[in-house]
């Protein structure tokens, strides 16, 4: 049974059934409500506590409607919280919830509001973590987690061997993203033995394109991969003909826990110097994503004794590639 308020002319009903006798279930039927919402109305809006059977329904009915008005009053927010809450937000960049702990307002208030003002043209996403421009319903959250890598390996139960770094053939993977308004992207693939970089231009986030892409930019190492590991991201989510191509294992990384594939991500912070965040991946042509693939595995590393990725690969693998 769905909730509806009462009319007046429920609450004239219910007054007189109840002169004449009849019990409150009774009456609910014949009004089409649950029985609760009568004796709450009565408790309510009763003429006295000590008599509940004292029930007028014009008094009953002002009583409601004064009640629902009171209800939806918004308390006036002064001027000065308005401009310490875009203080914090413009030059703190705090998040509305602690926002909300220095003022006296909640945090839900300060998400309507800067909503609001995006919706009204103002870049104020730039200031919130999420960086999105519009609220994203919960249904939708919910549906993008279920569709992640769920069929892959956690990575909990990744060997030790990868681990440790012990030989070569064990990957990362991430898509590095530029402007919010472009269609295209940059999949980065990292070896984690010897640092080696590719990277490929993707046309859009779609699962199958993405996977496509990987299985063509590890073609000179066929035979030499033997796990990956990804995020939870839907762009990862068709990886099992991957997989069988590739003889490979994919792990996946637990929930909001980027850093667990921290090789990958830290190169994503190299890659930055060449494609910020805000660069135009339309714009990106092929010839520029090898130029930066070459930048990056020919500079000497400390960790690989001042050897390059490249050179590194190239004496575990047995593949050289040539820029």
């Amino acid at each position: 049974m769905h909730y509806r308020h009462l009319t007046e002319g429920n609450r004239t009903l219910l007054s007189r059934m109840m002169q004449a006798g009849h019990p409150i279930a009774d009456i609910a039927r014949i009004i089409g409500c649950h029985r609760s919402t009568l004796y709450r109305e009565r408790r309510r809006n009763g003429v006295s506590a000590a008599d509940i059977n004292a029930y007028r329904p014009a008094l009953a009915h002002a009583r409601a409607h004064q009640r629902a008005r009171k209800a939806n009053a918004r308390p006036r927010i002064e001027t000065w919280v308005y401009c310490q809450a875009y203080d914090y937000l413009e030059n703190c960049d705090l998040s509305p919830a602690r926002i909300a702990d220095q003022l006296p307002i909640s945090h839900e208030w300060l998400y309507q509001w800067i909503y609001r003002h995006i919706a009204a043209g103002f870049d104020w996403e730039k200031h919130l973590r999420s960086l999105r421009a519009s609220r994203q319903p919960r249904r939708c959250r919910l549906l993008v987690a279920k569709t992640g890598t769920s069929a892959a390996t956690p990575i909990a139960e990744r060997p030790v061997a990868c681990n440790l770094r012990l030989e070569f053939g064990h990957w990362e993977a991430d898509l590095l993203l530029g402007r919010k308004d472009n269609t295209y992207a940059v999949l980065v693939v990292k070896e984690r033995t010897s640092r080696l970089t590719l990277l490929a231009r993707v046309r859009g986030q779609q699962s199958h394109v993405v996977m496509r892409a990987m299985a063509a930019l590890l073609s000179p190492y066929r035979g030499l991969v033997k796990t990956m590991t990804t995020d939870n991201g839907r762009e990862f989510f068709h990886h099992q003909a991957f997989a069988r191509t590739y003889g490979c294992t994919m792990y996946r990384c637990d929930p909001h826990a980027p850093w667990q594939r921290g090789q990958v991500e830290g190169e994503n912070k190299n890659l930055r110097q060449y494609l910020p965040k805000s660069f135009n991946a339309d714009r990106l042509t092929t010839k520029r994503v090898k130029e930066v693939e070459r930048r990056i595995n020919v500079r000497p590393k400390l960790v690989l004794n001042n050897d390059s990725p490249l050179e590194v690969a190239e004496r575990l693998s047995g593949v050289a590639l040539r820029y």
